[in-house]
């Protein structure tokens, strides 16, 4: 699967493709000229987006922007997205997954700093670790044993009855 930036350039790029998407005049920005035909003519479908949302949402971890002004939905990018450079697509992703680590480590800062105050309890689901030789002799008790009653032991042994492991 190409990366989004790639992808979005070729199409962009695509000649074929210019009377639903194409390159703003200034060659630094695209135009969405038909939203719906993008997703009729599945034109996304590299990029697994279902609908215009998460395409958008797509286009901002990239860094891409609306350009204001426009009547059609223009997207660009500060630095990295121009007609004809396509080498400075690496130069986006890097940045992209940069700005990804920043807003993990900022949202972990925050959570650790929350803790400290107490303000928010951290609950942590207990992991429950069973090995196979174990696994075997439950489903000897709960399968075999219960085999000649309709009810299991417990209703959770009940509600999973069913299940052949």
């Amino acid at each position: 699967m190409k990366q989004f930036q790639v992808a979005i350039y070729e199409i962009v790029d695509d000649p074929s493709l210019d009377s639903t998407i194409s390159w703003s005049k200034n060659n630094k920005s695209f135009v969405i000229w038909n939203p719906n035909e993008l997703f009729t003519k599945k034109i996304l479908k590299r990029f697994f987006c279902c609908n215009l949302s998460q395409f958008l949402t797509e286009l901002d971890t990239y860094g891409f922007v609306r350009i204001k002004g426009s009547e059609h939905l223009e997207f660009g990018h500060k630095q990295y997205f121009v007609r004809g450079k396509p080498e400075l697509l690496k130069k986006m992703r890097l940045q992209a997954a940069m700005n990804r680590m920043k807003k993990s480590a900022q949202r972990a800062k925050a959570r650790a700093e929350a803790e400290k105050n107490g303000s928010v309890t951290v609950r942590r689901e207990p992991r429950i670790i069973i090995n196979a030789d174990e696994a075997r002799m439950r489903y000897k008790q709960i399968f075999e044993s219960s085999s000649s009653s309709t009810i299991a032991k417990t209703p959770l042994e009940n509600r999973f009855r069913h299940l052949r492991i």
